[in-house]
């Protein structure tokens, strides 16, 4: 799963996903250095995992949302029809 650097006091985040870690912690470091002086910026900053095949924020990929949206249709129809 790749990973992605975000700093929330410049409300930025890297150019593209990473596939490792240690890739995600060198654009961290990149950007504290351009932006910050190498500090961590105050408002914080992190690297999250982000799914390729997502929609939307990227929360859930793809084919959880459609499994979600089936299973709400039937949920609906069976308290339809009662």
């Amino acid at each position: 799963m790749p990973y992605l650097y975000t700093c929330r006091q410049c409300r930025t985040r890297a150019p593209r996903p990473r596939t490792t870690c240690e890739d995600a912690e060198t654009d961290q470091q990149e950007h504290r250095d351009a932006a910050h002086g190498g500090h961590a910026p105050l408002d914080g900053d992190g690297i999250r995992r982000v799914h390729d095949d997502a929609r939307g924020d990227g929360l859930l990929p793809r084919h959880s949302c459609l499994a979600a949206l089936v299973l709400l249709a039937l949920v609906l129809a069976n308290c339809w029809g009662r």
